[in-house]
């Protein structure tokens, strides 16, 4: 019903006309508001998605880092284990010699000071 009718129409159906009008408006409302949310919930989700993307990115870089360097420190005690073997026979071992070596590789193993 337009404003005109309402005006000529008596006052229920003046009355029911207004309520629908409202009723129209409101149900408007209510999908305005609805597409509004599903933006931004789809907004959202590809945040926590890209968020997510460089978490394990920079979680896979620092796994990496730390492999490397665990790598990088296993090659030096494996060389200095050799050099050990190799400059201490067991013909010629001075024992005091041999347990200075062994000493300064367990320290190196368990407490990261380098001889």
């Amino acid at each position: 019903m337009n404003p005109r009718d309402i005006a000529t129409a008596g006052p229920v159906e003046a009355a029911i006309a207004r309520v629908l009008e409202a009723e129209r408006a409101a149900q408007a409302s209510l999908d305005a508001a609805r597409s509004v949310s599903a933006a931004r919930l789809g907004a959202a989700r590809e945040e926590v998605r890209a968020i997510a993307a460089r978490a394990e990115r920079r979680l896979l870089a620092a796994r990496q880092s730390v492999e490397a360097r665990l790598a990088r420190r296993q090659a030096e005690v494996d060389a200095e284990v050799r050099r050990l073997r190799e400059d201490l026979s067991p013909a010629d071992a001075d024992p005091g010699r041999l347990d200075r070596a062994l000493a300064a590789v367990a320290a190196a193993l368990t407490t990261g000071n380098h001889p």
